[in-house]
C-alpha cells in the first residue's frame, strides 16, 4: 500500500521568499586550557534540519531553496484524491555542475602526495541566521579567487546545522574543491551523522566530495567533553559511517594543548588534526607564527604512539583587527606577515615528514555573527582572508 503513495503528483509554492531556519544566539566558546590554546570560536546553537527534497533544475545556474507544500495522491484514483500533506523545502540544484576552474584544478594537483591546503568557512549570517544556498554558493565563487591570493583544495565547514551539508556540497563541487565536514557536538550524535549522510547521498556527488569528517571541535580545550567521551564518539561516529559507504578519515579537532595532554585523541583519530593560532600565546609577533606553528606542531608529533602519523593543522591565522595580546597585535599587515610565515613553514618543513600533513587557514572570511569580548581580545568578528 506503501508504495502506492509515493507518487509525487503536485508542487504548489507557498512563497517565492528564500526560506532560512534561525537558530538560538551564538554562545562563546573561547579557549579553556591556555592562552595559546585555541582561535577562541563562537558557534551557533544546532537545530534539527527541516524535510529537505532535492531536485534538478535544468535552467538554474545555482542552487537555491523554496518552501513548499508536498501533495500526495493515489494513483489508484482517476481523480486522484490529496491523500496527505506535508511542509518540506525543495532544493533546486543545477542539472549540470560548472566546469572546474584552472585555479581550483592547480589546487587539487598540490593534493596529490597527501597534503591538504585548506580555508575553514561558516555559512551564517552578520545577524547569526543560516546563509541560502544561493549565497553559499556566491562565497564559493569568491573563493575561487580568493582576495587572499591563495589557492585552496579542501573547504572544512563545522557542523550539520541550517541544513549546510546539503548547501555547500554543489557550492563545492562547482568550484573543483573537497570539503572537510564537521559533526560540532556529541548530543544525539546519530541524528546529527544522520543529517550528514542524507545530505551527501541527496546531492548526488558522492562521498568522493569529502576528504574528512571531524566529531567534536576544541571540545577537550573548552571543558565541553572529556577525552573519553570524545574518543568514544570517534568510534561510533566511524562505524556508522562505514555503514553508509564513507570510508575516508574520521578524526577529533582540538587545540594543541589539549591533545598534549590527551594524546589518546589524535591516537583514536585516522590523522592527527589540531587548532594552533599563534595569536593567543601572547608571546608571539606576527612575524614569528609560522615558527611558533611549526614548534607546536613538532611537539604534538612527539607524544603521539605513532611517530609517523599525519597531523593537519585544521585551524591556523591572524586577526586583522580588534585589541593587542601583548606581543601579538592585530592588523592587515601583520596577518599577512603571519600567514606567509605560516604557509613558508608549512612549505619548508611539512612536506618533508612521514605521512604528510596539511594547513587549513582560518578563516576565508569575516565573522560578524560572533561576540567581541574581552577574553579573545575583541578580535573574534576579524580573522577573514579577504
Amino acid at each position: 500500500m506503501l508504495r502506492h503513495l509515493l507518487t509525487l503528483v503536485f508542487i504548489l509554492s507557498v512563497t517565492a521568499q528564500q526560506h532560512q531556519h534561525h537558530r538560538q544566539p551564538p554562545y562563546n566558546r573561547h579557549a579553556a586550557l591556555s592562552p595559546g590554546g585555541g582561535g577562541g570560536k563562537h558557534h551557533p546553537n544546532q537545530q534539527p534540519s527541516s524535510p529537505l527534497l532535492t531536485l534538478t533544475d535544468n535552467t538554474a545556474s545555482f542552487p537555491s531553496d523554496i518552501p513548499q507544500i508536498i501533495l500526495l495522491v493515489d494513483p489508484n484514483h482517476a481523480s486522484g484524491p490529496i491523500v496527505s500533506t506535508s511542509t518540506s523545502t525543495i532544493r533546486l540544484l543545477p542539472a549540470t555542475p560548472l566546469s572546474t576552474p584552472p585555479k581550483a584544478k592547480a589546487a587539487a594537483a598540490a593534493d596529490d602526495d597527501g597534503l591538504i591546503t585548506g580555508v575553514t568557512y561558516a555559512p551564517y549570517s552578520p545577524q547569526g541566521n543560516c546563509l541560502s544556498p544561493s549565497e553559499i554558493y556566491t562565497d564559493f565563487q569568491r573563493m575561487r579567487n580568493h582576495p587572499s591570493g591563495h589557492a585552496f583544495n579542501t573547504v572544512r565547514i563545522y557542523g550539520v546545522d541550517c541544513d549546510q551539508v546539503a548547501s555547500v556540497l554543489p557550492a563545492a563541487h562547482s568550484i573543483g574543491v573537497k570539503l572537510f565536514l564537521g559533526i560540532y557536538e556529541l548530543d544525539n550524535l546519530p541524528r546529527q551523522v544522520g543529517v550528514l549522510v542524507a545530505a551527501v547521498k541527496q546531492s548526488g556527488l558522492g562521498w568522493g566530495m569529502v576528504d574528512t569528517i571531524s566529531v567534536g571541535n576544541e571540545l577537550v580545550n573548552n571543558g565541553q567533553a572529556t577525552a573519553g567521551q570524545v574518543v568514544g564518539a570517534i568510534r561510533a561516529a566511524r562505524e556508522m559511517l562505514r555503514r553508509e559507504g564513507y570510508a575516508g578519515p574520521v578524526v577529533t579537532v582540538d587545540t594543541f594543548v589539549a591533545v598534549e595532554r590527551h594524546p589518546e585523541l589524535c591516537d583514536e583519530s585516522d590523522y592527527c588534526a589540531v587548532n594552533c593560532h599563534p595569536f593567543f600565546d601572547g608571546l608571539t609577533t606576527a612575524e614569528q607564527a609560522g615558527e611558533f606553528v611549526g614548534r607546536k606542531v613538532r611537539d604534538v608529533k612527539e607524544v603521539l604512539r605513532d611517530e609517523d602519523k599525519k597531523i593537519v593543522v585544521t585551524e591556523a591565522g591572524w586577526p586583522w583587527q580588534g585589541g593587542s595580546n601583548n606581543r601579538a597585535v592585530p592588523g592587515r599587515e601583520e596577518q599577512r606577515r603571519a600567514v606567509e610565515g605560516i604557509r613558508r613553514v608549512w612549505e619548508r618543513d611539512w612536506r618533508g615528514i612521514r605521512g604528510g600533513g596539511g594547513l587549513f587557514l582560518f578563516t576565508a572570511f569575516d565573522d560578524p555573527w560572533k561576540r567581541a569580548e574581552e577574553g579573545t581580545f575583541y578580535a573574534e568578528q576579524f580573522w577573514g582572508m579577504a
